[in-house]
């Protein structure tokens, strides 16, 4: 039997202290709903959320539910895990911030195994030795499931503003070190809700990177995140007709309305048959 695909392409972030508003994100069509007991919550309210935060992950629910712990190198972090592990209603999954080397994510998932091994990791890369060691980070453990790039952390680790030229080196870095580890690249939040055009765009340039999920706190933001990873009608004919054609040639040099078609453009008309899979 083959592994139930599980589709990380919209990650909706709240605070752990807001189980009103993580309920209410369960039915806004997202992969993956994430409560937050790092940056959304308070540092003296740490205790408060991590008593509360689990009574969000009973019953069952239409998506994944996340936990974002604290950083597993601090005691904050150190009691999130071991919360995780004796509580009878865990997360589905957990997200690490500040990962800077494989160790940080090897150990949590060695923590997990006896107990929780059905418990998903995804690393959140924030610093620039995160980056660096992003190789390495991604082949961790088979428990490790996606990479997310945190865009706000990161560039003010290194000084930059947030603008597409200035995190264009850092993505991708993630997505060729996720590519090759063979797990989900997500590109990090859009803090403006106010600015539309500028979302889509974004949204839009990371998917041609290769990037397979973005992270929004916007319920609105759902829809057209899944639109943008999801072929269209036109995209998956062409594939199609493109995946025909090299089977039919006989020659070795194929050709559909005049363009080449070798190996490589029949790879990524496979990958877009897929996604359309994945999509339905």
């Amino acid at each position: 039997m083959t592994d139930p695909v599980v589709l990380r392409r919209s990650l909706l972030m709240t605070s752990a202290l807001s189980p009103d508003a993580f309920h209410a994100l369960l039915a806004s069509g997202a992969d993956m709903v994430c409560a937050d007991l790092e940056d959304g919550t308070a540092v003296d309210r740490k205790a408060e959320g991590r008593t509360a935060v689990f009574d969000m992950f009973t019953g069952s629910a239409a998506c994944r539910r996340l936990l974002r712990v604290n950083p597993p190198r601090t005691a904050e972090g150190m009691r999130d895990i071991l919360a995780v592990i004796d509580t009878p209603t865990p997360p589905d999954g957990i997200i690490l911030p500040k990962v800077t080397c494989p160790e940080d994510v090897a150990q949590v998932a060695d923590v997990l195994r006896p107990t929780r091994p059905e418990i998903e990791i995804l690393a959140l890369i924030e610093s620039p030795e995160g980056l660096r060691r992003v190789d390495d980070i991604a082949a961790a453990a088979p428990a490790l499931t996606c990479l997310i790039f945190g865009t706000a952390d990161y560039s003010a680790e290194i000084g930059s503003n947030r603008k597409w030229d200035a995190l264009i080196y850092g993505r991708s870095r993630i997505v060729n070190a996720a590519k090759e580890a063979g797990i989900d690249a997500m590109d990090g939040a859009w803090f403006d809700p106010h600015d539309e055009a500028g979302f889509l765009e974004e949204l839009n340039r990371v998917v041609g990177m290769g990037f397979t999920g973005k992270i929004s706190y916007e319920a609105a933001h759902v829809a057209p995140i899944h639109a943008a990873l999801t072929p269209t009608a036109d995209e998956i004919e062409q594939a199609k007709a493109i995946i025909a054609t090299a089977e039919a040639d006989t020659v070795g040099i194929a050709r559909l309305d005049g363009h080449m078609v070798n190996e490589s453009i029949v790879r990524s008309a496979r990958r877009v048959l897929a996604a359309a899979a994945l999509s339905t």
